[in-house]
């Protein structure tokens, strides 16, 4: 008889453990299974060890530890060679978000995601042995780190797995959008905290893009966009109303009392394509999308539907993640999260400097989705 072929092992690196955080969302499916679409599925994985940069009063990372017992190691490097001499663990899975961290003058936090991925590569480096890494979210608050972790996983062919929950979420209405779709305008909504959240619509706009006729080929300028001026812009033919309208038409949760004043993110290809994220808290709690498609009167539009109480959208992405660590296989290109993060940083500078276009000549960014 064949042995069982052992279980790989996981070391999981986060800020912060605390009730519906990402680690939170993540890691107990990680540790516990998940369901998905009406089943249950067991772990596939087994977590061998936790590093944890910061211990709130309502710290979870702690208890969780104890109950699974899994070691919290006092750096990344131990917690990836489990307190020997080489690394020692399968795979990897950084869950940089939240926690007590400062924000840059553009106003998103400096989680220490470039940090972690400095010191986990060093380690696979010294240690001659290059592991599957799941990168949660977008890449660095910085454009210069961001690029330096993209260029290191390529160069060192490192199986990675980033980016939002957000794109693979159930779409209400169904929608698929063919590659080579020829689209000529984009638009995605977004609610709460506009660092925190409209990153999500700004990879799910990405998401949609990348399948247009050529694939990737860059983005030119972003600007931001606020109050009164929103709508202006919109009558001046700068981002759809009607798009907005047809997104908006696909609200699944339901939208709490509020006069909060929109934002938006205006978006421009390098091949002409308009793209638009429309951050409308008084209007929605959903990220949905819409779009003009080349030869068809009425907009496409879904609502990516991620059941805010259950969080069980996250369940796809541990799945991703297990898959990944077992086949070494990426199952979206990365590409994808490298241009929405540099959206997003240029979206947040053209807000620090009063709403002016900022050129992207960074996001010169070839691919296909």
């Amino acid at each position: 008889m064949f042995a069982a072929r052992p279980r790989l092992r996981v070391a999981c690196i986060l800020n912060v453990w605390f009730p519906n955080s990402h680690a939170d969302v993540f890691v107990s499916r990680l540790l516990d299974g998940y369901r998905l679409n009406h089943e249950w599925h067991a772990p596939r994985l087994d977590v061998a060890s936790f590093y944890v940069d910061q211990f709130p009063v309502n710290d979870m990372a702690r208890e969780q530890a104890e109950e699974h017992g899994i070691r919290i190691f006092p750096t990344v490097t131990e917690a990836l060679r489990l307190g020997g001499s080489k690394l020692a663990v399968d795979a990897v899975a950084v869950i940089g978000e939240h926690g007590d961290y400062p924000r840059t003058p553009r106003g998103n936090f400096m989680y220490p995601r470039w940090k972690y991925f400095d010191e986990i590569t060093r380690v696979m480096r010294q240690d001659g042995r290059i592991v599957p890494t799941y990168q949660d979210k977008y890449f660095a608050y910085d454009w210069d780190d961001a690029k330096r972790m993209y260029d290191l996983a390529r160069q060192m062919r490192i199986p990675l797995l980033c980016g939002s929950t957000v794109p693979l979420a159930w779409r209400r209405p169904a929608l698929e959008i063919s590659r080579g779709t020829r689209f000529t305008e984009l638009l995605t909504t977004s609610y709460s905290d506009l660092e925190e959240h409209a990153y999500h619509a700004i990879e799910l706009l990405q998401s949609m893009a990348e399948r247009r006729q050529g694939g990737e080929t860059g983005v030119a300028r972003v600007r931001h966009c606020a109050g009164d001026e929103v709508w202006k812009l919109a009558a001046s033919s700068e981002w759809s109303r009607v798009l907005l309208d047809a997104a908006l038409a696909r609200r699944v949760n339901f939208v709490p009392d509020g006069k909060q004043p929109p934002e938006a993110f205006l978006i421009r290809y390098q091949d002409g394509l308009k793209g638009a994220v429309l951050h409308v808290n008084a209007m929605t709690r959903d990220y949905a999308f819409a779009a003009r498609v080349e030869g068809q009167h009425e907009p496409v539009s879904t609502c990516f539907y991620i059941q805010l109480q259950l969080h069980n959208h996250w369940s796809f992405k541990v799945r991703n993640f297990e898959d990944l660590a077992m086949s070494r296989r990426e199952p979206n290109p990365i590409e994808r999260t490298l241009v929405a993060n540099g959206i997003m940083l240029a979206g947040l500078e053209s807000r620090r400097q009063g709403g002016k276009w900022i050129e992207t000549p960074e996001l010169s960014v070839s691919y296909s989705g």
